[in-house]
């Protein structure tokens, strides 16, 4: 990736020119990404798998303004699946995705390309849900012959339940597989006794009397993990640098907004989220923070792809880990975070 670290090395070179520019009462843009080398926009098109509030950083940098101060028109559109969001990158309807990023690695086992460049969702804020109270944090063992509901295989919960019972030697635990959005119903009816779900499942189901009883992002095996990147081309940014700076800056600025002012984060997200109960919305958002769901820094790190990819062999959604084609260093880009990084200290 040298040949996108000096551009991108220029591309910040240019934010200072910028920056001096204003100073001294020029009307160019001061934009820390630069979406465009002569200070104007760029377009960029991100789909993402669903609207969802695991890609609630996506929000913020568009409602709170970040996207514009990087120069960057952005255009959001909705696959409905990981698969189809990652073929719009493909296919060349959209620049980036967001989605689990192991589409990318899958790709190069394919022979194909693709990048990981931030971090969307940053641990695995998964909870498991019951009617019976009692936490199960540091007593796994109350799952022995107990009924759990997941998302049909190879799903994040059926992976995630599957390796829970065997690391912990969980006996007689039966797995009721249900489609994703149906999993409080399956415990209310009485079908299982637990649920593993995301939110606002886990919110909804406390404001109907269930019990959050476990959650996997705060168990430090799990923890970090790169549950939902932003992901796109080598190609694409090899050729567009500016805007990829500004949009990956974007999302760091609205991952440390998140952090900064909670509140504004959940009004964020009631706009975006309007059929939602406000009460749901506020108690699933600030979940998600506690948990540190939504990524501080969004550059991906190594045991955050480790804690992703062991998983995906587990489901067998990679053929080798690790290897030339799923390795760290081939499928994650941190320049651009770094570069980031810098382009916010050089504007702050």
């Amino acid at each position: 990736m040298h040949r996108t670290r000096t551009r991108l090395l220029a591309a910040i070179a240019a934010v200072g020119a910028l920056a001096l520019g204003a100073c001294a009462g020029s009307d160019a843009s001061t934009s820390a990404g630069g979406g465009a080398a002569d200070g104007g926009t760029s377009t960029v098109r991100i789909n993402q798998a669903f609207q969802s509030l695991l890609y609630l950083p996506l929000y913020v940098a568009e409602d709170q303004g970040f996207f514009e101060q990087e120069g960057i028109d952005v255009e959001i559109a909705t696959g409905g699946g990981g698969t189809q969001s990652w073929s719009a990158v493909l296919g060349g309807s959209a620049e980036f995705s967001i989605q689990d990023p192991v589409f990318v690695p899958k790709a190069r086992e394919a022979g194909g390309e693709g990048v990981v460049v931030a971090g969307i969702q940053n641990a695995p804020t998964v909870f498991i849900l019951g009617s019976d109270p009692a936490p199960l944090q540091d007593d796994l063992e109350l799952l022995n012959g107990k009924r759990v509901v997941v998302s049909p295989q190879p799903d994040t919960t059926w992976a995630l339940m599957t390796l829970m019972i065997e690391e912990h030697g969980l006996e007689d635990v039966t797995l009721v597989n249900v489609p994703i959005g149906n999993e409080l119903a399956a415990v209310a009816s009485g079908q299982a006794d637990y649920a593993l779900a995301v939110e606002p499942q886990i919110s909804q189901g406390e404001s109907e009397g269930l019990n959050v009883v476990y959650s996997f992002s705060e168990d430090p095996s799990r923890s970090p993990f790169a549950f939902s990147s932003l992901t796109g081309l080598p190609s694409w940014i090899e050729e567009n640098p500016e805007a990829a700076l500004g949009t990956v800056t974007a999302f760091q600025r609205a991952s440390t907004a998140i952090y900064a002012d909670p509140e504004a984060a959940v009004a964020t997200a009631e706009k975006y989220f309007p059929d939602l109960d406000p009460a749901t919305v506020e108690a699933a958002v600030m979940r998600m923070i506690e948990a540190k769901g939504y990524p501080e820094d969004v550059l991906v790190t190594q045991e955050a792809w480790d804690n992703n990819l062991e998983i995906a062999l587990l489901v067998e959604n990679v053929q080798a880990y690790p290897s030339d084609a799923t390795s760290y260093e081939n499928n994650v880009d941190v320049e651009l975070a770094q570069a980031a990084h810098a382009a916010i200290a050089e504007q702050d």
